[in-house]
Parts: structure tokens; C-alpha cells; sequence
């Protein structure tokens, strides 16, 4: 339970403990207290998960694959829509031959690599490994030419997000692996996150410059939204996307030749992420879902004074803590937000302890002259995608 008495939900998985636990302060903590005694079996009814030979039903989704181990159909039940185009299959490991023009093999694609196209579909095995109170996992393993994937599908009781855990033994050089899924969405406009905001690009070729753009850039998600629903492709180390009309593609292994012969040769441990929610990106908190899975809370063993405690919080929903850190020259401390959702407003930062003075700087951490300033918690106005910093003396 935590410091304040709540109960959590636990699951012994593979790694240790799963434990959900709600309400954590934002930019803080919150305590739990473990028990000594043995923990009771987890009955049959409270496992909120369904599996058959070929699907599994959890609280928001309906999923079935088929013997190559792709999926058929990820049926949402709270929007009563299947997210997948009809008749395609998704995550499916596409592998292309990548041979660019350039002597820069390593950093280029050239278009043609959609010329040639092998689908990774040999399915050695499909199996049940996890089943509790908070999450499944099921586990596929395919075999291409000389290398291996074993990926985990991990599904939640608590959240909505499709986790596909991967790990690749590659030993295939210039080939370029990327993994598929064919969305029912319909949009001219599909979004990426970049730092410190995001971009849009076209999911079609109708100009010479759209042509160009076949890859694009992404940190840790992309989006392709109608009015009320979308889709977003979350990651935690691959950052290439493709998205051309339905299908959303991640860039997974690129094993040039040059500069290094054996470049991306080995194994290779990676996550991404389906995440279909209600709305568009931002209504639908892929931002923050995003986070979650690039940076999950983490537990330490301790013995704090207060058993909950925050040290930011931001009113406003679409701004975001980029960093928190010593002043580089004289005393303070430095914290920096940026406003990701093109929207502008008043915001209010508030702190655990009681701020002395603060002053708005800026990245170069000078004062800025004429800027705000003032006492106790911060009120500041901030346009669509603008940066802000502040130095803190507490």
C-alpha cells in the first residue's frame, strides 16, 4: 500500500513486482510500503484478460493474429471500431533492400528501397507467458534468413497502450527493417514529435516536395489523427517514420556497409508502442503517454520524512518540465518549460518548497532585461511552442 493507506494492485511478472499505483505527484514522489507476509493467490475472476489460440480480449481491446504471428484485428470495445484497416494486418516486419546512391549509405535512404519488399513471416512460435491482475504478455518468435526476433506483446488493465518489447539478433547486412501497421484512419496530415514541439507532415505525394519527404523524423511518437479518433506509433530509440496514406511505418535496423561493415550487426533490445485513443493527439494525451514509456517511474528503497511529496507542478495541461538543474554560473536553480500543443495562456508553476525570488532568464541563462521576477510561485504568460526558463533561489 502507499504512505497514505491506498491499496495497490500487484503482479509477480519475469522482472519482479508490478505494482500500479495511482495519483504520484507530478515531479515527485509517493511512498509504498511492502509486506513481509505472502501474497495472497490471484483468483481466476480477477484477471481481466481472455486468451484463445489465436487473440486475447482485455478490458479495451479485442486482438486476434494469424499463424505468421501478424495481427488481424485490434477491436476497440470503448469506441466500437477496429483500428486496423479491414483486410490488412499490422505489425508486420517489413525488410527492404537498402542500397542508397550515396557514398553516406548510413544516413541515406533513396526511395527506390520500396522496389524490393520481404515480409517477415515465419512464425516459429506463439505463446501465453504472462496472464494477472495488470497485464498480459504474449510471446512471438520469428526467424528471417540468419537472424531472430522475439518480441513480447504486452496489453494493460490500466492503460491503453499495446507494448511490443523487442529483441532482434540481426546478421543481415544493407537491409532495412521496419515494422507496419495499416490504420483505419484517414487524414492528409499525419504529426511528429520533435523537442520542444512537434511538425506536421503530408501522408500523400501530390507535390515534388511531398515526394521527398517518403521519411521523416520523429523523437518519441507520431500520430495520424481524423476529427474524434486516432492512432499514435509510440517509441523509445527509433526515431524514422513513414506514414503514407493508412500505413504507419517505424524505421527499426538500417545495417549499412559503409562506414562500418558490421554497422547494427548483433543483438538489439528496443520498444514501440500502439496507442489508439479518443480524439486527436493531444486530446488524447499521447504527449504523456509517450513519456511514460520512454521514462517510467522507477523505485528506490528509502525512508522519506513525508510519504508524498512534489517539487513542480504546472497548471496547464499543455506544458511541459523539459529540465531542472544547478545554474552553470552563480547560485540557483534553472528549470525550463516549453508549450507543445500551439496554444497560448497563463500558466502557473508551483513549487514543494517555498521559492525565495525567481527571474526569468534566458537559454543562455542570462537575466533578461526588464523580464519578470518576483516571489513564491511563478505566473507567467507563453505562446504556442515557446520556450521559458526561470532561476530559482529558495
Amino acid at each position: 500500500m502507499t504512505g497514505s493507506g491506498e491499496t495497490c494492485s500487484t503482479q509477480r511478472t519475469e522482472g519482479g513486482w508490478l505494482v500500479n499505483i495511482s495519483n504520484i505527484p507530478p515531479m515527485g514522489y509517493t511512498t509504498v510500503l511492502g509486506a513481509d507476509s505472502e501474497r495472497p493467490a490471484v483468483s481466476p475472476q480477477s484477471v481481466p484478460f481472455q486468451f484463445s489460440e489465436n487473440g486475447i480480449e482485455t478490458p479495451y481491446y479485442t486482438l486476434e493474429w494469424n499463424g505468421q504471428g501478424h495481427l488481424t484485428g485490434i477491436y476497440d470495445k470503448a469506441a466500437g471500431r477496429e483500428v486496423l484497416l479491414p483486410g490488412q494486418c499490422g505489425n508486420v516486419f517489413e525488410v527492404f533492400e537498402d542500397k542508397p546512391k550515396s557514398r553516406h549509405e548510413a544516413w541515406d535512404i533513396d526511395l527506390y528501397y520500396l522496389e524490393k519488399r520481404k515480409v517477415v513471416g515465419d512464425c516459429a512460435e506463439v505463446r501465453l507467458v504472462e496472464a494477472g491482475p495488470l497485464r498480459a504478455v504474449v510471446r512471438f518468435t520469428w526467424n528471417y534468413m540468419n537472424s531472430s526476433i522475439v518480441q513480447s506483446m504486452v496489453l494493460y488493465s490500466h492503460s491503453r497502450r499495446i507494448e511490443f518489447q523487442t529483441t532482434v539478433d540481426w546478421n543481415e547486412q544493407r537491409q532495412l527493417l521496419k515494422v507496419a501497421f495499416p490504420v483505419n484512419i484517414r487524414a492528409t496530415e499525419a504529426t511528429y514529435d520533435i523537442q520542444f514541439g512537434n511538425v506536421k507532415r503530408p501522408t500523400h505525394w501530390n507535390t515534388s516536395w511531398d515526394y521527398a519527404r517518403f521519411e521523416t523524423v520523429g523523437h518519441q511518437w507520431a500520430d495520424l489523427s481524423e476529427r474524434g479518433y486516432g492512432v499514435s506509433l509510440l517509441n523509445d530509440c527509433k526515431y524514422g517514420y513513414d506514414i503514407k496514406d493508412h500505413v504507419m511505418r517505424l524505421t527499426l535496423i538500417k545495417s549499412a556497409l559503409i562506414p562500418d561493415p558490421t554497422a547494427d550487426l548483433g543483438e538489439h533490445q528496443f520498444t514501440y508502442a500502439l496507442y489508439p485513443h479518443q480524439g486527436d493527439w493531444f486530446e488524447g494525451e499521447t504527449v504523456q503517454e509517450a513519456w511514460c514509456l520512454n521514462n517510467p517511474p522507477s523505485a528506490v528503497l528509502g525512508k522519506p520524512s513525508v510519504s508524498k511529496q512534489s517539487l513542480f507542478t504546472v497548471s496547464a495541461p499543455n506544458v511541459f518540465i523539459d529540465a531542472v538543474k544547478l545554474a552553470e554560473e552563480g547560485e540557483g536553480l534553472i528549470i525550463r518549460l516549453h508549450e507543445f500543443a500551439c496554444s497560448r495562456g497563463c500558466t502557473d508553476l508551483s513549487c514543494g518548497l517555498p521559492i525565495a525570488i525567481w527571474e526569468e532568464t534566458d537559454l543562455l541563462e542570462n537575466a533578461i532585461p526588464g523580464g519578470s521576477e518576483g516571489q513564491g510561485d511563478i505566473q507567467f504568460e507563453i505562446a504556442p511552442y515557446e520556450i521559458k526558463t526561470f532561476r530559482l533561489q529558495f
